[in-house]
């Protein structure tokens, strides 16, 4: 007994004032004597002076007609993997699950009885031997200490409140005979063990579990039910991580209380005494997807599309995490099943090879890069060394990774994690995909009747004028820089990133029209500005947004809208929520399976070659290229990109600074200094890195074929060969190459005319022919003409011309050519070349005049010869 007492007077010191004791315990002296016959024996004196019925009123309560439904139970909502891992639970303070009586077991169950209500089974809603044996306590041991039976405090807790006045007390005695009067005592206990607070958040046994143990509710041993039954009195009082010295003693007497009661042997009780407490240190619950999580929220509580979840932010906030912990007059919510599309394998590979090549510093390292970015950083020390606790000052990165039949997001990292930073760069960061968003410039030149064999000048720089203010600096001229080139194709333009032409295709096409078929790509929520620098990259998007565009690639421009929440169950088990992927034809199939071509191209012969082509993935086994990509790189390389394709999965690739846009210029990367990032550098070997995890042991699928009409957006457009002799050779070369977009080949020849002069051109001026068509241009070297006549007997008279022709060109010589005949004896020499004057290899300076011989059955007519000039 005096043990009891020790316990009791620790509890009497954490309760209210000593006066509630008093009338609770005359209430329960009251009770104890008269039993509920006595009440009503008391009622019924007081008739005599009128004043039974008034009594009767005021202190018993019309308990028949009163709503005595049990609460629906808030419940704690859990978030899925695709293939069935949590992710993490949602709650509001209130960590609760809900379970059947029947899944809380024996042990479990009778430790609850054992410390709160042992002749649970036994009462009626109000145990009198239990308010005798407290009010006793009260009196002798000067404690507090109540009677109330496991009903009565659901009475309490769910129905009367706890108004500290005896009318409460009388009305929760009618009320609990009520209750277990509607339900069952299975009923009652369930919702109690179900309802109970535990401390650190955890309400109900099976949460509790999950604190204290770490363990499932099944899983628990006798100690450590007895102990999570103590906590139920008292949470804040036995706190088994602050006071375990009285948590374990009274933990002992509830194990007494087993044995006693008959629910365990005594054998198992003395060993169970002997159990430290074994309590863990509280879960810190963080998942392995907190910024997937993180996004699933939010669409959650804002996107229209889960708008039967509530009307306003508070409707869906409690049916998603249910009631906060400090609302005891809220009821339900929670209790969501919401599966997600995170493949969480490929979510874990992506999060391991970002922390491989871009891990977060160190705090002092980190502070130190700070002050290698911020000029001022001596300055404002104090304020950098705290921005360093949450910011990296070193390059970090995102990759997303998107399902190309369906648009499930299969993957959402960050480089940094959740605990440092909140900010999703996967979704949320929103940064210049430089040459990356070039394709979304060539799908739409195809569409606006361009093809991958028009060509345009490659030249750098280069100035493309406009009739309205279009460069960085608000003129009318903007310059663009990049790797130069001759004219070359759209195709060629494109796996070499050549900026200068896509220049001039968005000038051509229209930026427009550009904008446009991003939006239709997938790319809907980023602010896109229909300005000619967009093509290379001057709109801010997503790496999720750019994953999304690129599946258009392997799938012939059938899209569907990236999403991330498959499927949401609520707490019965009923589906309410399945999302189904609709696809949508982009464009024309034949425009992307055109666009797919150089893109393929990219990875083997491109701008990320030197990074791609040695990964075995890359290859089908009949040696075709089964990934396409582009490389992206800011202009001041503030950003890096590679976003890519295989015929299932597009992935994109983004390595930048976090909070701020810094050049990534001097930056050590694994040990290697980089003096600037592109593309090609890291980003695209860190995507082939992911990738090969991801196509690790897929199926060989294929791309879907091209469509028939795909030569529509092949062959180069015919264009019209111009005169360039007379010109100048670079004018003849401007004239031949940027206006009528064919290749060039000069060949200097002696000449007469002055040097630098086209004196001739192999395509006759006026000439209808593809784009890209090589016209070799002559021109002068301003050296006196001289060469040896080549041979030209046997040839016939048209041959011998081409044969001059060709001299000339090569020599600059001009010969004038004479034709006439002879009778031969044989026909093999008939129209050919007998004889020439002069002679093969006689030296012609300048100019001369050849008579060239030709065979014929019959004799010259008159016996004179014919002639003509070549």
């Amino acid at each position: 007994m005096a043990r009891k007492a020790l316990i009791h007077q620790i509890e009497a010191r954490e309760r209210r004032g000593r006066w509630f004791g008093a009338l609770a315990t005359l209430l329960s002296m009251s009770l104890l004597l008269s039993g509920w016959v006595g009440l009503f024996a008391f009622l019924g004196a007081n008739s005599a002076y009128g004043t039974f019925e008034e009594l009767q009123r005021e202190w018993v309560p019309d308990t028949r007609s009163m709503e005595l439904t049990l609460p629906d139970l808030s419940r704690i909502s859990r978030v899925y993997a695709d293939s069935g891992e949590v992710l993490a639970e949602l709650h509001d303070g209130r960590n609760s699950e809900p379970i059947p009586f029947q899944q809380v077991p024996p042990v479990m169950v009778y430790a609850i009885l054992a410390a709160e209500d042992s002749e649970f089974f036994q009462h009626e809603g109000v145990d009198f031997s239990a308010i005798a044996s407290a009010a006793i306590d009260n009196i002798i041991f000067d404690t507090t200490r109540g009677g109330s039976t496991i009903t009565q405090q659901v009475v309490k807790n769910a129905f009367v409140g706890n108004e500290i006045s005896i009318r409460r007390k009388v009305n929760e005695a009618f009320v609990s005979a009520e209750l277990e009067r509607r339900f069952s005592k299975e009923r009652i206990l369930e919702f109690y063990m179900n309802s109970v607070y535990f401390g650190s958040g955890a309400y109900g046994v099976k949460t509790a579990a999950e604190e204290f143990f770490n363990k499932d509710l099944d899983a628990l041993q006798i100690h450590e039910a007895a102990a999570l039954a103590v906590l139920v009195r008292n949470p804040t009082l036995y706190n088994p991580r602050q006071r375990p010295e009285i948590t374990l003693e009274r933990r002992d007497l509830v194990i007494l209380e087993m044995a006693e009661q008959g629910w365990i042997s005594q054998e198992d009780a003395e060993s169970a005494i002997q159990r430290p407490l074994d309590v863990v240190d509280s879960p810190l619950r963080r998942g392995q997807a907190d910024h997937v999580v993180a996004e699933v929220k939010r669409q959650l509580l804002n996107n229209d599309e889960f708008s039967f979840l509530g009307e306003t932010n508070e409707e869906r906030k409690k049916a998603i995490f249910g009631c906060p912990a400090d609302d005891t007059a809220c009821e339900g919510g929670g209790g969501l099943q919401i599966f997600t599309t995170i493949d969480l394998r490929l979510q874990k590979e992506a999060n391991r090879i970002l922390n491989e090549w871009l891990p977060l510093p160190p705090y002092e390292e980190n502070v130190q890069a700070c002050a290698s970015i911020f000029p001022d950083f001596e300055d404002r020390l104090a304020f950098y060394q705290t921005y360093a606790e949450t910011h990296s000052c070193k390059p970090t990165g995102a990759i997303s990774t998107v399902d190309n039949q369906t648009g499930a997001v299969k993957v959402m990292a960050s480089g940094l994690p959740f605990e440092f930073s909140q900010f999703d760069l996967a979704i949320q960061g929103r940064r210049n995909p430089g040459s990356s968003f070039k394709p979304v410039g060539l799908a739409a030149a195809l569409e606006e009747g361009y093809t991958l064999g028009h060509r345009w000048s490659g030249q750098s720089p280069i100035r493309i004028e406009c009739e309205f203010p279009c460069a960085p600096n608000g003129g009318n001229v903007w310059t663009v820089r990049g790797v130069s080139t001759g004219v070359i194709t759209l195709e060629e333009a494109t796996y070499r990133s050549v900026n200068g032409v896509y220049a001039q295709v968005s000038r051509d096409t229209g930026p427009e029209n550009i904008v446009a078929m991003a939006r239709r790509m997938g790319i809907t929520n980023a602010t896109l500005e229909p300005v000619l620098s967009i093509v290379l990259g001057a709109s801010a998007v997503s790496p999720l947004e750019m994953a999304s565009a690129y599946s258009n690639f392997a799938t012939n421009g059938m899209h569907a809208d990236d999403y991330i929440i498959q499927r949401i169950v609520d707490h019965t088990g009923e589906a309410i929520y399945e999302h189904t992927p609709e696809t949508n034809q982009v464009a024309d199939a034949g425009i992307f399976a055109a666009a797919r071509r150089p893109l393929l191209k990219v990875p083997t012969s491109g701008t990320a070659a030197s990074a791609l082509r040695d990964f075995p993935f890359m290859y089908f086994e009949n040696g075709n290229t089964r990934i396409g990509g582009k490389t992206g790189t800011h202009q001041d390389y503030r950003d890096a990109w590679y976003v890519g394709f295989s015929p299932k999965y597009s992935t994109a690739v983004w390595v930048g600074y976090e909070a701020e846009q810094i050049p990534l210029e001097d930056v050590v990367i694994r040990g290697q200094r980089y003096s600037r990032i592109f593309g090609g550098t890291i980003p695209a070997p860190i995507w082939g890195d992911f990738m090969a995890v991801v196509m690790q042991g897929e199926p060989e699928a294929a791309f879907p074929g091209e469509p028939d009409n795909i030569k529509d957006y092949l062959v180069p457009p015919l264009t019209t060969v111009p005169v360039v002799v007379g010109l100048d050779d670079r004018s003849a070369t401007r004239k031949l190459s940027v206006d009528a977009r064919l290749n060039v080949s000069v060949q200097l020849v002696p000449s007469l005319e002055p040097a630098g002069i086209v004196i001739a051109q192999s395509i006759e001026p006026g000439a209808r022919v593809p784009q890209g068509t090589t016209v070799t241009i002559y021109v002068s070297n301003g050296e006196t003409p001289i060469g040896n006549l080549p041979e030209l007997r046997g040839l016939t008279f048209d041959e011998a011309l081409e044969q001059v022709r060709s001299f000339e060109l090569q020599t600059g010589v001009k010969l004038t050519l004479i034709q006439q005949k002879t009778q031969v004896a044989d026909p093999n020499l008939v129209d050919r070349i007998v004889a020439m004057n002069p002679p093969p290899g006689t030296q012609i300076t300048e100019s001369a005049t050849v008579v060239l011989t030709t065979g014929s059955l019959n004799p010259p007519a008159g016996g004179g010869g014919g002639g003509g000039d070549g």
